[in-house]
């Protein structure tokens, strides 16, 4: 390999290198206002009302609650007439 394609494959791997090092750089100079962003919509989503105690989703009919009414849940026959067999080795 010669003395030149040495110098080439160097300075790729410096090329390649500062533009990860500058990706970093933007990440981490962004991560604080990122954090702030983040806070301040749990803030918000925190303090704002939620009626939760008006309807529950059982209430309004969207989903079923199979565990808590038992007289609903489906319950499956007893199988008949059922044979098993040993698995030979």
């Amino acid at each position: 390999m010669s003395f030149l394609a040495i110098i080439c494959i160097v300075l790729l791997a410096v090329i390649i290198l500062g533009f990860t090092f500058a990706a970093f750089h933007i990440i981490f100079l962004l991560l604080p206002a990122v954090l702030v962003i983040a806070v301040i919509i749990w803030l918000i989503n925190h303090f704002t009302n939620h009626d939760k105690t008006d309807e529950t989703p059982n209430e309004k009919g969207t989903w079923q609650n199979w565990s808590n009414n038992e007289n609903s849940y489906p319950k499956r026959k007893k199988v008949r007439d059922a044979e098993t067999k040993d698995v030979d080795k």
